[in-house]
């Protein structure tokens, strides 16, 4: 990557209206760019950006300036080690380096030299909850010896304002995403409940049971959801099962049964070509699986069955057991409890088992 460094050096010159303009903008229109655009004049430098920071990259997201001249731009990737802003937030380098080139620290970075770096400013992006997303950077070509405390603690108010607005997009896309997944999920149990309206109806209880066990369990919000929708749509394959097997009113012969346990094998297609819930597909696949390895359609055992699998199966045999069929009566619900108790360990996952009847022993 060639330097494009100036010629002649250039001396920002930001008049306190233009700084007061773009303030004023971003305190009504709040956004990354914005703020990216009103931190780099008030600072006077060439470049902002705000930078995410997964696992051991860093990798440059909204940037604002005169970035190639830096040879940097968005979707630019780097090892965090090689970067400034690891060192300033493991204490090596402070947040305001008002002259790059001045300090061996960071003169002898490679970044230095191939950036041109004369000043540097890098401070934390932090949400809400803790988490820390990357940082908010500003670079000059320059040396900016009037750089100091004020500028640093107007940095930590850009900082605040562009992390709020990162979760809030965030929050947001999540949003969006689960109401996507939602709508996809409704439609598909709409085609099995006019088709079959004991799996429709089935379904949607055992989601209840199956997200109440996974917050008992401890689950994220996000990973309850996933139960949830799994839950939801553990029988989706059904709707490939024939009538005369599905709608059967009596017991299944073996070879009806076969049948039948290929349902699963054709929930993970069906929910594997909706990319809204592509994700489940494992999961549900796998929801028949047994905890001794006697299920199916894999024969997974224990822990190689996922933990959502495992929550739905046992609210699944629970609410069938305390549901009437056209073959046979509903039964009591303590004994549905106990078979639970029963099953722990063979058929059923102990945890899940043991989550599910705290839940059943809570419940109004």
């Amino acid at each position: 990557m060639g330097t494009m460094r100036r010629t002649e050096p250039e001396v920002a010159h930001v008049s306190s209206m233009d700084v007061a303009g773009n303030l004023s903008e971003l305190a009504q229109r709040p956004s990354v760019t914005l703020a990216l655009e009103a931190m780099r004049e008030f600072l006077g430098m060439d470049v902002a950006y705000t930078s995410e920071i997964v696992g051991d990259k860093m990798t440059l997201r909204a940037v604002d300036g005169d970035a190639e001249s830096f040879s940097v731009g968005e979707g630019v990737s780097l090892p965090s080690e090689q970067t400034y802003c690891q060192r300033v937030m493991t204490g090596r380098l402070p947040n305001i380096n008002p002259d790059i080139r001045g300090d061996d620290r960071a003169a002898s970075l490679p970044i230095t030299q191939i950036a041109d770096v004369g000043a540097f400013t890098s401070v934390p992006l932090h949400f809400s909850d803790g988490r820390l997303y990357g940082t908010l950077c500003a670079a000059s070509h320059d040396a900016m010896p009037s750089l100091g405390y004020r500028e640093l603690q107007f940095l930590h108010v850009f900082a605040r304002i562009v992390a709020d607005q990162l979760e809030r997009e965030e929050i947001q896309g999540k949003a969006q995403q689960l109401e996507s997944q939602a709508s996809a999920a409704a439609t598909l149990i709409a085609a099995v409940d006019a088709r079959d309206s004991y799996t429709g109806e089935h379904s949607q209880a055992v989601v209840a049971h199956a997200g109440a066990v996974a917050r008992d369990l401890g689950l994220s919000v996000s990973e309850a959801k996933n139960v949830e929708l799994g839950a939801l749509l553990h029988d989706i394959g059904k709707i490939a099962i024939p009538d005369a097997i599905l709608n059967k009113d009596a017991p299944l012969t073996d070879e009806e049964w076969e049948v039948m346990r290929a349902h699963p094998i054709f929930s993970e297609r069906l929910i594997g070509n909706v990319p809204q819930l592509a994700h489940l597909a494992p999961a549900i696949r796998a929801e028949h699986e047994r905890w001794d390895g006697g299920g199916y359609p894999d024969g997974l055992a224990g822990e190689q069955i996922p933990l959502a699998s495992r929550i739905t199966l046992v609210c699944d045999a629970y609410h069938a057991m305390t549901s009437d069929r056209p073959y046979r009566k509903a039964m009591p619900a303590d004994r549905a409890m106990a078979e639970i108790a029963g099953g722990a360990g063979t058929q059923f996952c102990p945890t899940a088992a043991a989550a599910l009847l705290r839940v059943l022993a809570t419940a109004p």
